[in-house]
């Protein structure tokens, strides 16, 4: 890591080699005394009994202090994620796993808090890189409660809430899913949370229009995959969008308009989905 690149504040770094640990001041030595100061620890943590299989497979670690944190290798996505091998140029994007939280949080988005970053370089400046968030007890992915057969209209709602007042207050999501969506609570009384916004863009004031369609039309994209091969119901695709717009009239006729072409794009998608 070059010392252009600032480190958020609250955050300390100890590097080692081409190894650098970053970590919440708060519980500064905690990864460490955790066996997670070399790629090694984060990698067998990963690949235990506590770690969860696929792309994004994160562990549990419960932390000295008494914090709990999930972590999880960065890895890049995209039609070069193959070649790439999960290694980034340089650490400023990296980083910004660690800023972009902080900042959202600040502009009041519920998200997971960022413990610690772990970065280690090779000699032509390639970064290999895991991360720990704070874990958000009792949450569960509207993906996996799709795939469990739960019922998601009350959780959608205030997922659909905290979407738009993170558009209104300048956070854009770049990789909007069902999988980066949590909720936790009875109905009546659900929170939600959006984590994973490594990718993402603050803006100096709210969204536009394009870059919110945007946002919902990856979000109802996730929903018909979660759903595949089964019917996605209609009634649910069309409530992303109403509970979206809460009652703004103008809003909601202008993504009315939009959903034609979003949902060609999303059957257009659709055709590259496993059968």
């Amino acid at each position: 890591m070059s010392g252009a690149e600032q480190l958020p504040e609250g955050f300390v770094a100890a590097r080692r080699g081409r190894t650098t640990l970053i970590e919440a001041a708060r519980c500064a030595g905690e990864f460490a005394g955790a066996g997670l100061g070399s790629p090694e620890g984060w990698e067998q943590r990963l690949l235990g009994p506590a770690g969860a299989a696929g792309r994004g497979a994160t562990a549990r670690v419960e932390l000295a202090g008494g914090s709990v944190a999930r972590i999880k290798r960065l890895r890049r996505g995209g039609l070069g994620a193959s070649v790439w091998r999960g290694r980034f140029w340089g650490a400023r994007r990296l980083l910004d796993n660690l800023r972009l939280p902080i900042v959202a949080a600040e502009r009041g988005v519920a998200t997971a808090a960022p413990l610690a970053l772990l970065l280690q370089s090779d000699r032509l400046g390639w970064v290999r890189a895991w991360l720990a968030v704070g874990e958000i007890e009792g949450a569960t992915d509207l993906r996996s409660r799709i795939a469990a057969g739960r019922p998601i209209g009350d959780e959608l709602d205030a997922t659909m809430r905290l979407v738009r007042r993170m558009h209104d207050r300048g956070v854009e999501h770049r990789d909007l899913n069902l999988g980066n969506l949590l909720v936790r609570g009875p109905a009546g009384a659900v929170e939600a949370f959006v984590v994973d916004l490594d990718r993402g863009r603050l803006h100096a004031g709210p969204l536009g229009f394009r870059a919110r369609r945007r946002g919902l039309r990856r979000m109802e994209r996730s929903y018909v995959k979660a759903c595949h091969p089964g019917r996605a119901a209609d009634d649910l695709r069309t409530r992303i969008y109403s509970s979206y717009a809460a009652g703004d009239l103008p809003l909601a006729r202008r993504l009315e308009r939009g959903r034609g072409l979003g949902r060609i794009w999303i059957a257009l998608h659709r055709l590259g989905w496993g059968r």
